[in-house]
């Protein structure tokens, strides 16, 4: 374990398990406080960024919050968002989880369907060997099952059957999980249609 400390005093390997704990407890304040301590402090973490801009982007589509702090979530997204773009644009990692994050609700990206598809598009030329960047950009843009039915199934199968590569996406916390719940539901999709 690396226990090195932050500039302000948070333990690098423990954050995700603090973030878990404050999205388990809908703590959303202490949440967004806590990756905005952790993206100070290290600024070139994807990783910081990626948990920051799905966990905003959960709350604003999928939980219950104040209404009163809706556009301050909104803002902060943005910010977010293009803060880390700016950063990380040459990333296929972060290209191919900022381009699934996005494709939840690209209004609160201030973008539109095109730029979802640029960003995992260009994830896959960065890294055309990447069965997940190919499999993004197959599954995600268009999720009915009836389209390109057998490379979805195939693909998603690969992934799901690979274990380093299904342990590198529960890294990602909340986005991990999420990522491999709509992969089996494509999984499954397409499987009773072959």
């Amino acid at each position: 374990y690396n226990i090195r400390k932050t500039k302000n005093g948070l333990n690098v390997m423990c954050w995700r398990e603090q973030l878990k704990q404050y999205e388990y407890n809908k703590n959303w304040n202490a949440a967004i406080k806590l990756m905005q301590v952790v993206i100070d402090d290290n600024p070139n973490d994807i990783d910081g960024y990626l948990f920051m801009n799905y966990l905003l982007m959960d709350i604003l589509v999928n939980e219950m919050y104040d209404n009163s702090k809706h556009d301050y979530y909104a803002d902060l997204l943005k910010k977010y968002f293009l803060e880390s773009y700016s950063r990380f644009s040459n990333n296929s990692e972060y290209l191919f989880y900022i381009g699934f994050i996005a494709s939840m609700s690209e209004w609160y990206f201030d973008i539109e369907m095109e730029d979802v598809e640029s960003m995992l598009k260009k994830a896959t030329y960065l890294d055309p060997e990447s069965l997940l960047y190919k499999w993004g950009y197959c599954c995600i843009l268009n999720q009915r099952a009836e389209v390109n039915t057998e490379t979805k199934y195939f693909l998603s199968r690969q992934i799901l059957e690979n274990d380093m590569l299904m342990k590198n996406i529960m890294k990602k916390g909340l986005l991990g999980e999420y990522l491999k719940e709509f992969m089996l539901l494509v999984y499954e999709s397409t499987k009773v249609l072959l």
